[in-house]
């Protein structure tokens, strides 16, 4: 029996697009640091010996996603995470991260759906000596859902929805060779869907990532 196709466009409303709004400038500023940062590293090659000099990497890797989708369950995603971060200070520094994870069928509807993230925030290593450092991270951005809910056999609603999103987690990193290093990480994931009755409502996601990171500034910051 074929099936029917409700579009669902969930329009932003006016706080809805003000909360984006203060996401986005949040990761903006957030580019600027990393960007001010290696700019000033780039201009003080005569950094002390003993003074700490900030550290750079971009990683790109593998992600996967369980999701609890409202009023229809369990919903594997996979795909691809691409992150930039910026060490300020032995501890602390900044991270930027996008996410892609694609379903090719949701909930049997035969509809495919996917979960897009731009998230960013500070990062903390408790451990900041060594090849192998834990970190833990808080991050907030913006999250763009597409997705379907079966309304009965043959019909099933499909829309996306747009909202701000966070996660929360940890990992460990481990530089194996040269520049390059390993990083995984696990992450609580906040971010919205709508069930069968057009109501947006709160999604969580447990999300896994594997990266693959290159330090930019490796000679100058030798392990």
């Amino acid at each position: 029996m074929a099936i029917a196709l409700c579009e669902v466009p969930f329009e932003m409303t006016k706080s809805g697009n003000q909360r984006i709004s203060v996401a986005c400038k949040a990761m903006l500023l957030a580019w600027m640091l990393v960007a001010s940062a290696m700019a000033q590293n780039h201009l003080r090659p005569d950094t002390p010996v003993s003074a700490y000099s900030p550290t750079f990497d971009v990683g790109f890797g593998y992600s996967f996603l369980s999701s609890s989708v409202p009023t229809g369950g369990q919903v594997q995603f996979n795909g691809l995470n691409a992150n930039a971060r910026a060490n300020f200070l032995p501890h602390w520094g900044v991270t930027i991260d996008a996410g892609y994870a694609r379903n090719s069928d949701v909930l049997n509807t035969g509809h495919p759906g996917y979960i897009m993230t731009f998230l960013g925030g500070p990062v903390f290593y408790p451990i900041a000596h060594g090849k192998t450092r834990p970190f833990l991270h808080a991050l907030i951005g913006a999250g763009l859902v597409d997705g379907a809910v079966p309304l009965n056999d043959d019909t099933y609603l499909h829309g996306w929805v747009e909202r701000p999103a966070y996660a929360f987690g940890g990992g460990i990193e481990r530089t194996v060779m040269g520049p390059f290093a390993l990083r995984g990480s696990g992450d609580y994931l906040r971010t919205a869907y709508a069930d069968s009755v057009s109501t947006v409502r709160a999604q969580n996601s447990v999300r896994v990532t594997a990266s693959i990171l290159f330090r930019l500034n490796y000679h100058a910051n030798r392990e």
